[in-house]
């Protein structure tokens, strides 16, 4: 196996902006290359998260600042405008004017479950999230079809925890799903014109890890990249690549003092492939506080691979 260390890319400045980075995305914002993700919330009792971007080049940020929990970002083909998963809610965030636009409303009023992880449909035109139980506790959760075209809500599935990581493979027609306290990779079949959904088995199984899987992202080659949560200890955290046919692991990184690692993402620069990392504080008592110094900060780092598949956006 191949293993790598990352090395820091965004310092996370402010204590509120480190406690739930999560989902980062490449997008060309007001004219420039960039990474965007959320900050789910910022801090254990608060009810508002953010926005974030970090712009290649000139190190320069920003921040939005929400009324709410997002749970996902995605660019779209709307100049600087983005698809926001809010809570409960599904719509867009024009990042030059912070004008919110809500598409649709969850059937769900249980005070336990909020929006969570996602991933753009091939095409661009559906997508398919997920909510959370916030206490990590119960199967109250759901997985959800989103379709831009009629802004049509269907529940795909019912009884998840807390819906994370996300992959297609075949055009569409499969999904690859991390619901986390399984500790496994899910395959399913997704007929989206149908609006249903088919288990088909488990495609990696992740039971005997020390840590749980969190997001998760396409390396193009019937691989993918795991990020690895792992609440029981400070010091380093991991992602790992794994083969999709088999659940053989394949590469590690490590994140250096930040044991939580939240999502990974694949983009080119310098030449190159590289990961992303976003990390987290959440949950993280003082002690190992102490042992990872660097939590919540997103990191870099080399990979093996030689190309990624394309960026999806939503087609709004």
């Amino acid at each position: 196996m191949i293993t790598n260390s990352a090395r820091l890319l965004v310092a996370g400045d402010v204590e509120e902006d480190k406690f739930l980075p999560e989902g980062p995305r490449t997008m060309s914002l007001f004219g420039r290359p960039a990474i965007i993700w959320v900050n789910i919330q910022t801090a254990a009792d608060s009810p508002r998260g953010a926005v974030h971007a970090f712009f290649f080049g000139t190190g320069e940020r920003r921040r939005w600042k929400l009324p709410a929990r997002p749970g996902f970002v995605f660019p779209t083909d709307a100049p600087d405008t983005v698809l926001v998963g809010l809570e409960k809610a599904v719509g867009t965030l024009n990042l030059t004017n912070g004008l919110w636009t809500p598409f649709v409303k969850l059937p769900d009023d249980n005070p336990r479950t909020i929006i969570n992880d996602g991933e753009i449909v091939p095409g661009g035109r559906a997508i398919v999230f997920g909510t959370k139980d916030v206490n990590f506790a119960d199967p109250i959760a759901h997985l959800y079809l989103f379709t831009l075209p009629d802004h049509r809500l269907t529940v795909l599935a019912e009884g998840q925890t807390c819906s994370n990581g996300k992959v297609f493979a075949d055009g569409g027609r499969t999904l690859f799903d991390i619901d986390t306290p399984r500790k496994v990779v899910t395959r399913y079949h997704l007929d989206v014109n149908a609006r249903t959904l088919t288990d088909a088995g488990i495609a990696i199984d992740l039971r005997l890890h020390e840590a749980y899987p969190d997001g998760m992202c396409d390396a193009g080659d019937g691989t993918v990249v795991i990020a690895f949560f792992n609440g029981s200890r400070g010091g380093n955290g991991v992602a790992e690549r794994y083969c999709l046919d088999t659940g053989e692991r394949l590469e590690q990184w490590q994140t250096p003092g930040s044991p939580r690692v939240t999502c990974p993402l694949l983009c080119e620069r310098d030449g190159g492939v590289k990961l992303i990392l976003t990390t987290a504080t959440e949950g993280m008592p003082g002690d190992q506080r102490a042992d990872s110094l660097y939590a919540g900060h997103l990191f870099i780092a080399d990979t093996s691979l030689r190309g990624v598949p394309p960026a999806e956006i939503v087609r709004l």
